[in-house]
């Protein structure tokens, strides 16, 4: 279980930004609101992809080709849901989190964060990892500070995992960041505004793991359909002092 303790013990965290909360609050999860969810998906699925672009009068200016390895690297980016067997290993998932990690004898970090309040904490499920006793099988926090891995309880069999993640895929990738935010530092010095950042803050950590698996040439997918409470009590967390930002698998290519 997280020993996580609140830097401001006498301070309600949903006080600074109350409508942030309700913001969050309607947009959770939960059994009965993932079948909803999943039959506007159904429904959306019937209507044309993408969204329309906007029209200027003014044709566009063709900008010089990125580096070969840049492109490269991007054009191996994409969305997947099946994964290899391999195992990934501990220099594997040191590749991935390499971007999440502390600035060496610094305090800030190698992503922005808002006010440098760094309001995400990033676990790993790792289900497909060759690591030693202690930490195999296990859900582990991210020190970013210390760049390793901090078993905090079982990870569940896939079956079950993926009933609280909401997926259907067959095989299990190798590992998943679940983003946990604690949100009441940066509330506290932007008001409702914090949430976007907090948000924003959550994108870039999509951006930097993609990009990261895509140089790798692994296969790698964000997961929306996750149920909050449930991945906050797998954890032994509770809102709304924490919330369930966002979930990323990812693992080798089938």
């Amino acid at each position: 279980m997280s020993s996580d303790t609140n830097s401001h013990p006498s301070a309600q965290p949903w006080a600074d930004a109350p409508l942030f909360h309700l913001f969050w609050k309607n947009g959770e999860l939960n059994p009965s609101r993932s079948m909803a969810m999943g039959q506007r998906i159904a429904l959306d699925a019937t209507r044309p992809a993408g969204t329309p672009a906007p029209t200027h009068t003014a044709a566009a200016t063709a900008l010089p080709d990125s580096s070969q390895n840049q492109s490269d690297a991007w054009m191996r980016r994409a969305s997947s849901r099946e994964f290899g067997r391999q195992p990934a290993t501990l220099q594997d998932l040191a590749h991935i989190l390499h971007p999440l990690q502390t600035r060496p004898q610094e305090e800030t970090r190698l992503l922005p964060s808002g006010g440098a309040k760094y309001p995400i904490h990033t676990y790993v499920a790792l289900c497909h990892v060759d690591a030693p006793a202690g930490l195999a099988g296990q859900i582990a926090w991210y020190d970013n500070a210390a760049h390793g891995l901090v078993p905090v309880c079982p990870c569940p069999s896939w079956p079950e995992l993926a009933q609280v993640l909401g997926v259907d895929w067959k095989e299990a990738p190798a590992a998943i960041v679940l983003m946990i935010a604690r949100p009441e530092n940066m509330l506290a010095k932007y008001g409702e505004r914090g949430g976007r950042f907090l948000l924003i803050e959550a994108g870039v950590h999509l951006g930097a793991l993609s990009h990261q698996v895509a140089q790798a040439d692994w296969a790698g997918c964000a997961i929306g359909s996750y149920q909050d409470a449930a991945v906050l009590s797998l954890l032994g967390l509770s809102a709304p002092k924490h919330v369930a930002a966002l979930a990323y698998a990812f693992g080798p290519k089938p």
